[in-house]
Parts: C-alpha cells; sequence; structure tokens
C-alpha cells in the first residue's frame, strides 16, 4: 500500500510541477479501497514551506560563505528534480536579487 500511494504521491508533484492543481488516485490501495483527492499547487507548497526555509537558507549561508551578494553574481545554473519545482525557482530567484535562473544545462554535464 505505502510503495501504491508513494507512486501516486510522485506522479502528483510531477504533474504539478506544471499546473495548478491535479488528482491523486490510487487503486485499491487498502484491500478494495480506492483512494482518490485533489490538491493544489497551493496545498502543497503550504505543506513543503518548512523545505522553502531550508533552501532559502543554504542559498543565504551560501552567499555568506562566498562573501558575495547578489549583484555580484551573472548568471544562475540550477539542475536536477528541483529545477522543475516552481517554488524552489521562485526561492532562488528571490535570494539572488531577482536574478533569471537557466535550465538549459544537460543534466549528464553538471
Amino acid at each position: 500500500a505505502a510503495f501504491k500511494l508513494e507512486d501516486a504521491v510522485m506522479k502528483t508533484k510531477k504533474i504539478l510541477s506544471a499546473n495548478s492543481e491535479a488528482g491523486v488516485n490510487c487503486e485499491c490501495l487498502m484491500e478494495d479501497e480506492d483512494f482518490a483527492s485533489q490538491i493544489t499547487r497551493a496545498d502543497l507548497e503550504k505543506m513543503c514551506e518548512p523545505a522553502m526555509e531550508k533552501v532559502k537558507a543554504v542559498l543565504e549561508k551560501a552567499l555568506e560563505a562566498s562573501n558575495m551578494k547578489p549583484e555580484q553574481i551573472d548568471s544562475v545554473e540550477i539542475v536536477g528534480g528541483g529545477s522543475r519545482v516552481p517554488w524552489v525557482k521562485r526561492i532562488c530567484s528571490e535570494v539572488l536579487g531577482g536574478k533569471d535562473l537557466s535550465t538549459t544545462m544537460n543534466q549528464e554535464e553538471s
């Protein structure tokens, strides 16, 4: 049951990266019981607020450790799964002074 639910959640998370709402559907979650629900990106972001704060803190700590200010950074390339998550891109851009983020690098090259 846990595997089925995790699979449904991962699919829903990917859908929410590109859409404002998604359905969570899991057939036969418990014996003959199906699970179905709707979630919005805003709901997911609210649940992820603690993680958002950690991402922000890591970025701020990296800037401090490098003795750099956002205006000293010419470009930013983000890679990996987080590069598709709207709130990750928004937090990175905010911490880095509104910089546009590039996601064009080939994942294998990073």
